[in-house]
């Protein structure tokens, strides 16, 4: 059912871009009849040909979601040419400008991120949907306090529910567990192992599986291989604890891999 634009904008006052990807640009966003402070994702609905299944699956699996460490997505609406999600404001950017800033990050502020990404795959996972597509771009920053920065995951376009082992190779190289690549099947357990990769590389500033040329296939088989190296100078300070909980998450065999809730009660996370 398409309304016009200015039905949409009788409720809403539509502000400044505040991000932008692929399909979509997202604007601050202010509902007329209570004032509060929103984010609109408007989707250009003819980029989306051959897509449609993702924002679908974004509308119907977030919007079934409900957790302090999840964006909300509160509305939908839909012109011939757009389709508008009203969202929860998360104002601090996503984690992949604050690494890209920042370089690492010391050990209690990663241990509160890990805790803020476990608890939203444990909601998640608890109801049967994996994510697939956990990345530091995907984790929007809220800032609490001057110096305490909270996560929360958006972007589910590839998300889904899992009933039996899935088989389709989706993601993004750099985070993509082995099981994938192995096309033998695979569940919730990618979203833990992407956590790993992202621990990894704040705690320490770079990825633990890399191609010197940006050699994909090489990249795979690297990951596949799952050979960790913590190398000197790099993570000479870091703790036992730390390197441990990124052993268990980067953990080759999903069956022995640590799940959500057993990162979220880990001895370093909490």
């Amino acid at each position: 059912s398409d309304v016009t634009l200015a039905e949409i904008e009788h409720f809403y006052e539509i502000g400044h871009v505040v991000g932008d990807g692929n399909f979509a640009v997202v604007r601050k966003c202010r509902r007329r009849d209570d004032g509060q402070t929103l984010a609109v994702k408007i989707v250009e609905r003819s980029k989306l040909i051959g897509r449609e299944h993702m924002m679908q699956n974004e509308l119907s699996l977030l919007g079934s979601l409900c957790h302090p460490r999840i964006v909300r997505l509160f509305s939908h609406h839909h012109t011939h040419t757009h389709s508008y999600l009203v969202m929860e404001l998360v104002g601090g950017g996503d984690l992949f400008e604050a690494i890209s800033e920042r370089g690492t990050f010391p050990e209690a502020e990663s241990g509160l991120m890990v805790s803020d990404v476990s608890e939203a795959l444990n909601y998640m996972h608890c109801k049967s949907i994996v994510h697939r597509d956990l990345k530091p771009e995907n984790l929007l920053i809220e800032h609490v306090a001057p110096s305490i920065s909270r996560l929360k995951l958006g972007d589910f376009g590839l998300a889904m529910v899992v009933t039996e082992p899935v088989f389709t190779i989706c993601g993004t190289p750099t985070y993509v567990a082995p099981e994938i690549l192995r096309e033998t099947g695979y569940g919730v357990a990618v979203d833990v192992w992407a956590l790993g990769i992202i621990l990894y590389i704040l705690l320490c500033g770079f990825a633990p599986f890399r191609s010197q040329d940006r050699d994909q296939e090489e990249l795979f088989q690297l990951i596949k291989q799952g050979q960790l190296h913590f190398l000197s100078p790099y993570w000479d300070a870091v703790s036992e604890d730390a390197t441990g909980l990124v052993r268990a998450l980067l953990e080759p065999d999903p069956a022995v891999r640590l799940t959500a809730e057993q990162t979220m009660t880990h001895p370093w996370v909490k």
